[in-house]
């Protein structure tokens, strides 16, 4: 087991930043370290190449529109698929876990559009070659984990294991033709078509942009946002409404109940308003506030923001974060590519992983001066309450200990294990803090810049707001262009039912404030008028009609957990 010390630092300062590993064990067995395909142009770059080599990254040469052109200058098929395996068998050798983004390229869709051979063929490659050549494979399982990527705080992931050795067999014993081998291209479509089937159980998959637009409304209209919403079941409830809205003998109210889920979503949209802020501020969706009602939402929820304690806590660690979050939103601002929505996060995630390590260094040379000073005074830098003031004496002590040694190899050695061990606990301590608060904090802002928006957009004249064909093109959500990398098939999931429009010319919020008030309303009543004729019903229902605060639809009874 090689050590991958870059690997591991990596991963640490992305779990301190964003929780990231510690919230998915499935998709990380025991956590163990994976190795990665990666493209073979990040390898390019010599600072790349040598973090990713470092990691365990395995270069890919690929090119999603040819599959029989040369992937790198010189270089065939053949030998760049040996290439691949050889290393990827090395590595599963060595007992490692390899990660494979079955899909080939990284796209921003409705559904899941592909998933290649890449990795089935690999899978049932290694399980030949380990049979040939490890005395006959026994006691080398090799399994194949599909996983669901969703984008919320979910933080489980439900996987089915496929014994790859297993299902090979057992399609084998089963030909009646005696056709299929381990390494047969019809088995390796086979299995390719099983991973598939298992990841489609793990996301939500919709026929179209519109589809997937109206049960985001939906959802966020039944469950009041997506934070009230169980974690465990977003997954199954999203597709189950995308089964009720693309149900082509669906009750004739999904047609009215559609568009005015998809002129509400795209609303939101173009106000930048999400529909969790807007019901914390405006629970009721029938509510018409007055300009003297807005201004008091306003003045409450800017309250609630800077004098509930837990801003308080958060303001705490605040300071040592807003490098991270400009240099994320510079960085995003830059280089994010507005057509692949995938693209903020990531950069966001990366500059802003660099600037707060960075700024978790300062915090630790700032500690280790006043560690160097000598007094516990200066410590906490004024007068040190006295029930603190052992506990400050024996950490000057030791501060004075490894930093003020001698000048050799010893003293050196413990002074960098001083550094190392402050800024260790620094980070680690610094980084759950914030995230801990963050999340409140960050909910009660979006709240606080919805009802600033709300008394702008009703304070505003009407003339002023937009109507009729002024304010068409902000009632249309936004469909991303098709990707250029995926290879379609006539009428595949996916396939866009309207073409790709440019975004509507950006335009003052407060001049969408008020038809957003209405369409919100519209959208609700619609969406229960719908439910009702559907007979899709059941359960709780919203607070308006039974008294309850949430609902459930679907089957009668949600997948085993």
């Amino acid at each position: 087991m090689e050590a991958k010390l870059v690997y591991r630092g990596l991963r640490q300062l992305s779990d301190w930043a964003l929780r990231f590993y510690s919230e998915i064990p499935v998709t990380i067995p025991h956590g163990r370290p994976v190795c990665f395909w990666a493209k073979s142009t990040m390898f390019k770059n010599p600072l790349v190449r040598t973090i990713l080599l470092s990691s365990g990254s395995i270069p890919v040469a690929r090119n999603p529109n040819s599959v029989s052109a040369p992937a790198e200058p010189g270089q065939g098929q053949s030998t760049v698929h040996e290439a691949l395996f050889r290393e990827t068998f090395k590595a599963l050798d060595r007992e490692e876990v390899i990660g494979v983004f079955p899909e080939g390229t990284s796209y921003t869709e409705p559904g899941i559009a592909q998933v290649k051979d890449g990795a089935s063929r690999a899978a049932l490659e290694y399980v030949k070659w380990a049979q040939e050549t490890k005395d006959g494979g026994q006691g080398r399982k090799l399994q194949i984990v599909p996983v669901g990527i969703v984008y919320t705080n979910k933080s489980q992931y439900q996987s089915k294991p496929i014994d790859v050795e297993a299902f090979a067999n057992k399609r084998i014993s089963e030909d009646q033709t005696s056709s299929l081998t381990v390494d047969s291209r019809s088995l390796v479509k086979e299995l390719s078509a099983e991973i598939e089937k298992e990841m489609m159980k793990l996301t939500i998959n919709a026929p179209d942009w519109d589809t997937l637009y109206a049960i985001e409304a939906a959802r966020d209209i039944l469950w009041d946002g997506r934070e009230r919403l169980p974690a465990s079941h977003f997954v199954w409830i999203s597709q189950n409404l995308v089964s009720l809205f693309s149900d082509p003998h669906a009750a004739p109210s999904a047609s009215k109940a559609r568009q005015a889920l998809l002129r509400y979503h795209s609303l939101l949209y173009y106000a930048d308003i999400s529909h969790g802020a807007l019901w914390g501020i405006l629970p009721d969706p029938s509510t018409r506030p007055s300009r003297s009602h807005a201004i008091g939402i306003f003045i409450r929820q800017l309250l609630i923001a800077v004098l509930h304690p837990r801003f308080v806590f958060f303001l705490s660690t605040l300071p040592a974060h807003i490098p991270a979050y400009a240099t994320g939103l510079l960085a995003d601002r830059i280089l994010g590519n507005p057509e692949e929505e995938e693209t903020h996060a990531q950069f966001k995630a990366i500059a802003g992983g660099v600037a707060a390590s960075a700024a978790y260094a300062g915090v630790t040379a700032l500690i280790v001066r006043k560690l160097v000073g000598g007094s516990a005074g200066m410590v906490v830098g004024g007068k040190t309450p006295a029930f603190i003031l052992p506990a400050l004496k024996s950490l000057c002590a030791a501060g004075r200990w490894l930093f003020n040694g001698d000048s050799g190899l010893s003293g050196r050695a413990r002074a960098a294990v001083g550094v190392f061990g402050i800024f260790y606990a620094t980070s680690f301590l610094v980084s759950r803090w914030h995230n801990y608060w963050v999340g409140s904090n960050y909910t009660q802002f979006k709240r606080l810049i919805a009802s600033w928006k709300l008394v702008i957009g009703l304070l505003s004249p009407r003339s002023g707001e937009l109507k009729g064909e002024r304010l068409t093109p902000y009632t249309v959500p936004y469909i991303p262009p098709p990707n250029p990398f995926i290879k379609r098939l006539e009428g595949a999931q996916g396939v866009n039912t309207r073409a790709h429009l440019p975004r509507a010319p950006l335009v003052s919020s407060r001049k969408l404030i008020r038809p957003l008030l209405e369409a919100r309303s519209e959208a609700t009543r619609s969406l229960w008028s719908f439910l009702v004729d559907s007979k899709y019903l059941r359960g709780l229902v919203s607070a308006k009609m039974k008294g309850e605060a949430w609902m459930q639809v679907g089957p009668a009874t949600p997948p085993a957990l």
